[in-house]
């Protein structure tokens, strides 16, 4: 029998460190390309230490320029890893029953912050769709199972015929129509093209709501969606007074001073109305912690011309590049604020 034990665990440290050469060789691959592109003479041993302290990918140690912290200030990085192991402490374990999970449900119990109109196609009848589309001629059309911006467009109202085929096209699926934004000429600055969004990061305990971080998104083209996954770009925050306090980095990790379409200089840009943007995300967390599974929210916010701020979407356990162009992490913050549920 001890034989047979002997045997098994060798057989399973054989198949941990294959596991571990093939992951290190996607790795090195994806580590060789992204320093190829930014022109950069940093070792791979680099990497592996920066892995072994923190957990970090490749996309991580280059999102964080880890290549030019110190190890004090990589240790300040939530890193995905990192990540898994603070949301199995607070129980922000189960993305099936959490309310930002689902748009609908979301729209629903959120309505008091969203500023705009919105439809479920699959709660109402083609008459009231087509209603709804005509009224405000231009809506956003959100999938209901995908992220980063993928699947949202914009469909027009050109006739009932054309209408009622949407209509028959998204019932059924949990995607929603909504009505589109007008932001704020300062947000406009940015790019007129899309809604300039700020994800604000919290986390929510019984006493109070904690802001973690500020970080601002825009399209580098004319897209309509400013997601960093779908070639955008991000740039930190001050949370505390809503202006940009780095230059900006797009999804090859290039650092950018201005944006390409308006020239505007991201370093010391002042988004406005950030006082009622902080009202409007803390009343929103307060609200969150409520429901199940909701301490840690990422709160994307949209300026609008009104003067108004809406939520555009609430993230549940928002992922951890946001943090690129800070000059200091989440992570020892973030755990000892999950100290207390």
């Amino acid at each position: 029998m001890a034989r047979k034990l002997d045997i098994r665990n060798a057989v399973h440290v054989c198949a941990q460190r294959y596991r571990q050469h093939e992951q290190d060789k996607r790795e090195k691959q994806e580590f060789d390309s992204l320093r190829k592109t930014l022109e950069l003479d940093i070792p791979w041993k680099d990497y592996l230490r920066a892995r072994k302290q923190t957990g970090c990918g490749v996309r991580e140690y280059f999102a964080f320029e880890f290549y030019n912290k110190d190890d004090a200030l990589r240790d300040s990085f939530l890193t995905l890893k990192r990540h898994d192991v603070i949301a199995k402490k607070v129980g922000d374990v189960n993305l099936a029953i959490t309310i930002p999970g689902n748009k609908v449900l979301f729209n629903m119990l959120f309505g008091e912050f969203l500023q705009r109109e919105w439809n479920d196609p699959s709660a109402c009848t083609p008459e009231e769709f087509i209603a709804f589309v005509k009224k405000h001629g231009r809506v956003l059309v959100k999938p209901s199972d995908l992220c980063s911006g993928k699947g949202i467009h914009i469909f027009s109202y050109e006739d009932d015929e054309k209408t009622r085929a949407c209509y028959d096209e998204l019932v059924g699926t949990g995607a929603l129509v909504e009505e589109l934004l007008k932001q704020h000429p300062q947000m406009d600055r940015l790019n007129p093209h899309c809604i300039n969004t700020v994800r604000v990061a919290t986390y929510t305990d019984r006493d109070d709501v904690h802001i973690l971080f500020a970080t601002a998104r825009s399209s580098l083209g004319d897209s309509i969606v400013d997601n960093f996954g779908a070639g955008g770009m991000s740039v930190a925050v001050d949370w505390k007074t809503g202006q940009f306090i780095a230059d900006g980095i797009n999804q090859d990790f290039r650092r950018i001073a201005t944006l390409p379409l308006t020239g505007t200089t991201l370093k010391g840009f002042q988004i406005p109305n950030w006082d009622k943007a902080l009202d409007v995300v803390r009343r929103a967390a307060r609200k969150a912690y409520a429901l199940p599974q909701c301490h840690w929210i990422g709160w994307d916010l949209a300026f609008l011309a009104n003067e108004e701020v809406a939520i555009v979407e609430g993230n549940w356990r928002p992922g951890t590049l946001a943090q690129n162009t800070h000059p200091r992490g989440i992570y020892r913050e973030l755990l000892k604020l999950t100290d207390k549920l």
